[in-house]
């Protein structure tokens, strides 16, 4: 018993870091990882659907919990966790962690792709350009350790249009109309830009959504300009209807 307190004291604190831990072994409640004095536990639901933890293998994984239990302590582990690509970014972005550069949020599909909206605190620091790195280094640094995973670093900005408009990146956008009341966006990019907004099955689409906390309805410009048009249309002939009906009932004069 003295032993498992021992060892709940040393992981207690450990829950919102990263660890790197050797793989053991993979049984009914997932996959069982060396954590140095104890065992953790990475459940299905936690784990990348493209990645194979094969017994030996080294990976950094984020410890979500740490729970005390009658067999010690329970460690859960994830690579799933959206804070393991902030923990991952503050270990390789200085200016991260030293408070200069704030991640505002993270909205990730686990293997796929990830957006990160970051903000500078200080005047003539570049947000995207530190987390990017020079060539690319430092974010190319945290791609590998999430084995190819693409992440986008957009700017954070306080006015939700300017926002969208950088969450849809890299598509170019040319215009937003918010709908408060809904909590919805409809964005009009050009043509050309269409299926770039939208991305691969609709997924950049839906990660600008989660980095926004809006939905999002894409349309391009020539659809937006067809939908104006077709608003107008019904405008022009109940016009011309009631003009005909004034005519109609007006009096007829006696010659």
């Amino acid at each position: 018993e003295a032993e498992r307190e021992i060892v709940f004291d040393e992981f207690e604190n450990k829950a919102g870091e990263v660890l790197t831990v050797t793989v053991q072994r993979g049984d009914a409640r997932g996959v069982v990882l060396d954590v140095g004095r104890a065992e953790a536990i990475m459940p299905p639901t936690e784990q990348v659907p493209t990645e194979r933890y094969r017994p030996g293998y080294k990976v950094k994984v984020y410890i979500v919990e740490v729970a005390r239990t009658v067999r010690g302590p329970e460690i859960i582990a994830s690579r799933t966790h959206p804070d393991l690509i902030r923990r991952l970014f503050e270990a390789e972005v200085p200016e991260i962690y030293n408070g200069i550069v704030e991640i505002k949020n993270i909205a990730r599909e686990p293997g796929a792709r990830s957006k990160v909206a970051v903000t500078s605190h200080q005047a003539g620091v570049d947000a995207v350009g530190a987390c990017v790195g020079l060539r690319g280094i430092r974010i190319q640094n945290v791609v590998s350790e999430l084995h190819g995973e693409k992440i986008d670093v957009v700017e954070y900005a306080e006015d939700i249009i300017t926002y969208i408009a950088n969450s849809l990146s890299p598509a170019q956008v040319d215009n937003v109309i918010i709908d408060e009341e809904e909590r919805s966006a409809i964005v009009v990019v050009p043509d050309r830009a269409l299926s770039l907004a939208i991305g691969r099955e609709g997924q950049n689409a839906r990660l600008a959504a989660k980095l926004t906390g809006l939905d999002i309805d894409i349309r391009s410009m020539s659809q937006a300009l067809a939908e104006e048009e077709a608003e107008k249309e019904p405008t022009v002939e109940a016009a011309e209807t009631e003009s005909t009906a004034e005519e109609a009932s007006a009096p007829v004069e006696d010659p």
